[in-house]
């Protein structure tokens, strides 16, 4: 009886550990690496890198002719700035979380939204007369700097060259979007801004920016579906665009008047 319940102990032990590798396949659950100072979560969208080269992207979607464009209405209007968060909504992890310089693939993966986002805003001439930015209140501005310049985004293309602004300081993400309009004349009404936190979008939006929630990262369904709301809000003649959208939210409204 004594060496029963050690057996009976382990047997549960494997039949649960075999149910929660089950349901994370079923589900799409996020793996997690054990790189940097705390477990990492990978997303199940997010892109694998290797020396600021995807590796198995490629492999698994044909390239990236493969990645999709935002499916936006014909005449629609496009922000004449469009304005990233990094940590959270561009890569992941976040950059607080590593110990060491971050490299792309091993320590640090690029969105697929996010990529597929720079690519169309980098190659796609229906955006020849936007600009983009990036506005971060990462302590490790070193590294953040770093990674725009490794990532890959495009054949021949790496991150900051689709920057033609980059705020990347500590502090209110108000002093970014004014230093942002400052360098580039462009109105609050005209920009777009994705971010993973409320936090940050509380204080946008009352500048009268249109704010995209992105709560696990930029993927292409969000970005599409900022770019429809900013459309279907010039197009109705909105004078105000400080909100915060959310792609759940406008699940939800779809739901009720169902």
């Amino acid at each position: 009886r004594g060496s029963a319940r050690p057996r009976s102990l382990g047997m549960l032990a494997a039949i649960a550990c075999a149910m929660c590798l089950t349901l994370g396949r079923a589900t799409g659950l996020p793996r997690v690496s054990t790189v940097g100072r705390k477990a990492a979560t990978i997303p199940p969208h997010g892109v694998v890198w290797r020396r600021g080269v995807p590796s198995t992207f490629p492999r698994r979607m044909g390239g990236y002719a493969q990645l999709p464009k935002a499916n936006l209405p014909e005449g629609a209007a496009r922000p004449k700035l469009v304005v990233f968060d990094l940590d959270n909504t561009m890569w992941t992890p976040e950059l607080y979380q590593l110990r060491r310089k971050p490299q792309p693939g091993l320590d640090i993966n690029l969105f697929r939204g996010a990529q597929a986002a720079l690519k169309e805003l980098a190659t796609d001439k229906a955006w020849k007369g936007t600009k983009v930015a990036a506005a971060s209140r990462t302590e490790d501005v070193d590294w953040a700097n770093q990674l725009l310049g490794e990532f890959t985004i495009a054949p021949g293309r790496v991150m900051r060259q689709v920057f033609a602004q980059t705020e990347i300081y500590p502090g209110g993400k108000k002093r970014h979007f004014e230093q942002l309009k400052k360098g580039t004349g462009i109105k609050y009404e005209d920009m777009i801004f994705f971010d993973d936190s409320t936090f940050n979008t509380r204080d946008i939006e009352k500048m009268g920016v249109l704010c995209v929630l992105c709560p696990r990262g930029l993927t292409t369904e969000i970005w599409e579906h900022g770019l429809n709301e900013y459309a279907r809000m010039k197009e109705e003649g909105e004078k105000w665009m400080g909100r915060t959208v959310s792609l759940r939210g406008a699940s939800a409204r779809a739901r009720r008047r169902r």
